[in-house]
């Protein structure tokens, strides 16, 4: 299993860094909040498609032909960026990239529990890459920054080609077939309200922490202590219960967002990212835990699951366009209420199985 937890660290930090980046490199172009907003929208919604039909193809396919050719098409992807001179140039790039980026992680994840369990490591090893990625952007200067992501990306091609084994698997149900979604709703929609909240403030989360101070070693160091905390409390979670390991992660993220919204300082987010990548961990594992229980149509489930995430994104990013006319303090907020909302809905909503 080695090489899954390479694919699955290589991948996320080259991810990373364009993650971080392009809203930085967004604002020098001119861009304003809610056009920045509108990039990361532009990005989750195109993955969103992809996740959908990828996720569910490859639970009709060889899984590790979904795992490299994703990995192929999201180098030439991520490489488009370093051409783009203008806002115009940034939103085909980061279109292209998401259609891209969705082919690979469903495929990964299913891939990966066909073999073994131990989920919290796996996701654990896909937070430090985002670590990796964060420390890097400090590190890296600008011009550098697009070439580093896709070759670190085409070395992960080469990880998945020498090291992966064929997986060939065939459901026996249609296609297009709703029972993954009438299965899992509640889970998906709890954890789309978070995630609604969230994704408003990372829309802005660099340019936030820029106003508060920190220039852009400080912004990759501050990014980079939520994965790799994630990396350490995933790890140590493995064997919680899911219920126990959502419940908590919707509780933190409530505490969490709100003290985003208290901060004065880039300095005071330092100690709130430590209990934000608990909270994620927890949600996230915990989360995993339930799908890849509930359903034998793996692939699908997590594909549909980033998609979420990605439909959280598109959603956030608009939502941050009106909460944030009113200021960093009201994102945060309307966050943590979102964060509430998903949160009673998991608790009082019954798990349905059939």
């Amino acid at each position: 299993m080695l090489t899954a937890y390479a694919v699955q660290l290589l991948s996320n930090a080259s991810l990373m860094l364009a993650v971080v980046y392009v809203p930085l490199l967004a604002r020098g172009l001119g861009a304003n909040g809610s056009q920045i907003g509108l990039l990361v929208g532009v990005y989750q919604a195109t993955m969103l498609l992809s996740c959908i039909v990828f996720g569910r193809w490859a639970d009709y396919g060889d899984r590790k032909r979904f795992v490299v050719y994703g990995l192929i098409v999201s180098v030439a992807a991520i490489a488009v960026h370093g051409f783009a001179r203008n806002l115009g140039g940034l939103f085909v790039a980061r279109a292209l990239a998401g259609l891209c980026v969705g082919v690979f992680p469903a495929a990964l994840m299913a891939y990966f529990y066909d073999r073994s369990t131990l989920l919290g490591r796996f996701t654990g090893f896909g937070s430090l890459g985002w670590g990796v990625g964060a420390v890097a952007l400090g590190l890296l200067r600008p011009g550098w920054i697009f070439p580093a992501a896709a070759a670190t990306m085409a070395l992960t091609v080469v990880v998945a080609v020498f090291g992966l084994k064929h997986q060939h698997v065939r459901l026996a149900q249609p296609f297009i077939d709703g029972r993954v979604l009438k299965r899992n709703w509640r889970l998906y929609l709890s954890f789309l309200l978070r995630h609604l909240g969230a994704y408003s403030i990372w829309a802005i989360f660099p340019v936030y922490l820029s106003d508060l101070g920190a220039n852009r070693f400080w912004i990759g160091a501050v990014f980079a202590i939520n994965p790799l905390g994630q990396f350490v409390f995933m790890n140590l979670f493995e064997k919680a219960s899911e219920k126990l390991l959502i419940a908590m992660g919707f509780i933190l993220s409530v505490l969490v967002f709100a003290a985003f919204g208290v901060a004065t300082n880039f300095k005071q987010v330092i100690p709130i990212q430590v209990f934000l990548a608990l909270s994620w961990s927890c949600l996230y594992l915990g989360s995993l835990k339930e799908l890849m229980r509930l359903n034998p149509e793996r692939s699908t489930a997590a594909g549909m699951f980033q998609s979420v995430s990605s439909l959280a994104a598109v959603g956030g990013a608009l939502l941050e366009g009106v909460t944030g006319a009113f200021g960093y303090r009201t994102v945060m907020f309307v966050a943590a209420g979102l964060a509430l909302a998903g949160g009673l809905l998991y608790q009082f909503t019954p798990e349905r199985r059939a």
